[in-house]
């Protein structure tokens, strides 16, 4: 079963010549020391070289990074487990996908190993995760004191000591090449993520990554370890470390024994950090137990404790002095940041704050974590099982009993409905479908429908993704204001991508067979599908003709009926020197529907006259004075308390500025097509100007990343493949009244007139109710497309991709 997996066995127990390098030797130099990062080779050689010398370690390659780097998991244990690591493997299977009987469960718990994962590195910009993963595995294989012999000889560690390759690189070399000047806390200009950056940990559920579809492989699919610790450095100010339990809300679909093991976790590493005299621990604040779509999120909905801490660094391996006198007085949820309180019972009060602390703070952590799993392995191992039993049959007695989700005429976009299902299976959801047609809830459907039976161990994640939210608004006293969330708010998927689906409470009776592997159809030539932009995309490639009908029919290889001659497009999209993850999931897109385009830059911005080289360009979300100017040379911009005000290197400062704004201006009078995204929507309504009004600054109004319903007028070729009721992901967003004739501008789709909100949270709803949420204006020759929301957001709204594609081919069409 391991040669599955790829697992790399060096060299056989008992031949292990060389002595185990310490950290020091392998480096040159203490992990942590000021102003030294090791980048992704230092890394990987030294866990290589472990892997050389010690029979506690096995180095498995997973997968493959976006830049095409290794991803390495290093198995650390005794020998004697490591040698029966296949066999435990299938012990922690069996328990975990519920599949053993109650008197097999106890025996499996009672002489199997619990599994724990610990990655570092997910952000790359937060430093010390990556940077301390030498010391843990070095400590494992090494120490001899009681309690590592205990945690070698009861657990199975999965360490990853980088889950993000490509962004430790890209960080490690920026910050070589900067330490020792001005420019030595700069933020990288770039993503640090090949299309995500800091995304990269809002991927797991639509896993449109390859690290996130790697990582999700071997935790829902291969290895199911009871715990999965998530590091990452971004703690509320001063407080040097947080960590469970977690903020309000809960998500109900949280099993309570997983929240409750999260908070049992947490109140164990508070106390070792009592013992150890290390203050500045914080609970219950910021980081909420709602959300879903993180690394730490996600394994809670599949019956695992999802660990998260956020351990204080000020920049890279730049050492700070903080003095208490300087700190704010209260955190943000009011309680103080000097005085002892439940959840901040020892105050940190200042003094000299390195990357070496944050490894040490780090560490705790993981032996704390890991000393509480060796104490506890069977009643984890037995726990998994008892979940995954409670979820199995909490699905059999309804309510849901399943989610069917049809694939013929009835799903407009099949494409969609299939890529759906594709997701929910990489998570370890399992699906059916049917061998005949069968009747459920009143209805009938044919023979190749897929059923998504709630009888499953990971039922909670089935549920919270196919069901929509409802935030609960939770206040300070009786009329205080509402909690917000720390994400999102509402991201049910079916919503997202456009998919129909019933859920069934009822059970009901079917010939249903499980589905190895849900196959992508091939595409279709229905504008209604997003598929079919695949189709559209290879023919021009191949200089075949493609055509629109008005209705929005596609024609391929003839001109009769078509209204407008697709042209392979000509699109830039903007490129700033901000790193801006909505430029990235833009390009994400566009990249998955094989649509080529240039990254425009500042400098392109002055070359002759844009006109001649494109026939679009796409601003995503950012506000117009970022647009504008950018970082500022040599003036630090502000930042969040406890971080510092780094200036960039004058390579990287500078936005469009007055000249670039007046080129896109003459691109645009001239016949070009601008399309902006949100936030960047602001730039050409003020200074073209548009003659719109936005009524989102009311400050009633609220959406902290919420679905909200729209509607579509289908007539436009812009809404071609939409239906008249749609979905949109808004996380604020715009919402415009018009002043001026409908010829000067169309309105392609407005907010709901009543019942705006289908899944999240909205306050102020009558604020955008009936206003226009995409518009397109005429400005001379060309035209502006507003959209008052991102349609390509986190590339998880495959329901209103269109609205972008379709935007982007009538702008380098030929109406005939």
């Amino acid at each position: 079963m391991l040669a599955r997996f790829g697992l790399v066995l060096l060299f056989a127990a008992g031949a292990f010549p060389a002595p185990v390098p310490s950290p020091t030797e392998h480096l040159g130099y203490a992990p942590g020391v000021d102003y030294k990062l090791a980048n992704y080779a230092d890394v990987s050689g030294y866990f290589h070289r472990l892997a050389a010398a010690s029979p506690r370690i096995r180095l498995q390659e997973f997968g493959r990074s976006a830049e095409g780097r290794p991803m390495l998991a290093a198995f650390i244990s005794s020998p004697e487990n490591l040698h029966r690591l296949s066999h435990y493997q299938a012990t922690v299977r069996r328990l975990a996908l519920g599949q053993a009987s109650a008197d097999e469960a106890r025996k499996l718990a009672a002489e199997g190993r619990v599994f724990v994962w610990i990655d570092s590195g997910l952000h790359a910009s937060e430093t010390a995760p990556v940077q301390h993963s030498f010391d843990l595995a070095y400590r494992m294989l090494t120490a001899e004191d009681e309690e590592t012999r205990r945690i070698r000889d009861k657990v199975i560690l999965i360490q990853v000591p980088v889950i993000n390759p490509d962004g430790l690189d890209w960080i490690a070399a920026w910050y070589r090449q900067n330490v020792g000047t001005a420019y030595e806390t700069a933020p990288l200009p770039r993503l640090y993520q090949k299309y995500a950056g800091h995304d990269n940990n809002r991927d797991y559920f639509m896993l449109n990554l390859p690290e996130t579809r790697h990582v999700t492989r071997m935790l829902f699919q291969d290895w199911f370890p009871q715990i999965v610790y998530n590091q990452h450095q971004a703690p509320p100010f001063p407080a040097r470390i947080f960590v469970p339990p977690y903020a309000e809300p809960l998500n109900p679909n949280i099993p309570a024994p997983v929240m409750e093991g999260i908070n049992f976790i947490g109140a164990a590493v508070k106390e070792r950090f009592a013992r150890e005299n290390k203050p500045g621990v914080l609970s219950y604040h910021g980081f909420d137990g709602w959300w879903n779509g993180g690394l730490r999120s996600v394994p809670a909905f599949h019956n695992m404790h999802g660990i998260l801490t956020e351990t204080a660094g000020y920049s890279y391996a730049t050492p700070h002095e903080y003095k208490s006198a300087d700190f704010p007085e209260r955190f943000g949820n009011g309680i103080p940041t000097r005085i002892p309180s439940v959840f901040y019972q020892r105050p940190w009060m200042g003094g000299r704050w390195t990357l070496r602390d944050a490894i040490d703070y780090m560490l705790t952590v993981d032996f704390a974590i890991l000393n509480l799993a060796a104490t506890n392995s069977s009643s984890l191992l037995h726990k998994s099982w008892e979940l995954a039993r409670t979820s199995i049959e909490a699905g059999r007695r309804g309510g849901p009993y399943a989610y069917i989700v049809p694939v013929d005429q009835t799903q407009a976009d099949a494409s969609a409905a299939t890529d759906m299902l594709r997701r929910l299976e990489w998570s370890g959801i399992q699906v059916h479908r049917a061998a005949a047609s069968l009747s459920a809830g009143g209805k009938t459907y044919p023979a190749g429908t897929y059923v998504l039976l709630a009888s499953q161990s990971f039922r909670p994640y089935l549920v919270d993704l196919m069901e929509p939210q409802k935030y609960p608004e939770l206040k300070t006293g009786q009329n205080g204001p509402t909690k917000r969330p720390y994400d999102v708010a509402g991201w049910t998927l079916p919503y997202n991508m456009g998919v129909t689906y019933t859920r069934v409470d009822e059970p009901f009776q079917a010939t249903l067979e499980p589905v190895k592997r849900v196959e992508t159809p091939a595409p279709v030539q229905d504008h209604r599908q997003n598929s079919s932009f695949l189709l559209v995309a290879e023919s021009l490639a191949a200089n075949q003709p493609v055509g629109w009908s008005l209705q929005g029919d596609i024609v391929f290889n003839s001109r009769q009926g078509v209204a407008w001659q697709l042209r392979t497009p000509r699109v830039a999209i903007y490129q700033p020197h901000v790193a801006n993850m909505d430029t990235g999931w833009t390009q994400y897109v566009l990249d998955n529907y094989k649509v080529p385009y240039t990254n425009l830059t500042n400098d392109d911005l002055t070359k002759p006259d844009l006109s001649t080289r494109f026939d679009s360009i796409v601003f995503a979300a950012q506000s117009s004075n970022s647009i504008l100017h950018g970082a500022r040379p040599d003036e630090p911009p502000p930042t969040t308390e406890g971080t510092p005000r780094p200036v960039q290197r004058p390579e990287f400062t500078g936005g469009i500025g007055v000249e670039g704004l007046a080129a896109i201006d003459r691109f645009v009078r001239n016949g070009g097509t601008l399309i902006a995204f949100d936030s960047a929507t602001a730039l050409p309504v003020q200074f073209f100007p548009l003659p719109v009004r936005n009524t989102t600054t009311d400050s009633a109004y609220y959406c902290p990343g919420s679905l909200l319903r729209i509607q579509v007028d289908t007539t436009n070729p812009l809404a071609f493949g939409m239906p008249k009721e749609a979905y949109a992901f808004s996380s604020g967003g715009f919402a415009w009244d018009i002043h001026s004739s409908k010829d000067a501008i169309r309105s392609v789709a407005r907010y709901a007139p009543s019942n705006v909100l289908a899944s999240g949270w909205l306050s102020g709803e009558r604020v955008v109710a009936g206003k226009h949420i995409l518009l397109q204006a005429r400005h001379g020759k060309g035209s502006v497309i507003l959209f008052g929301f991102r349609p390509q957001f986190r590339a998880q709204s495959a329901g209103t991709f269109k609205f972008l594609l379709n935007a982007i081919y009538l702008a380098s069409a030929k109406q005939l």
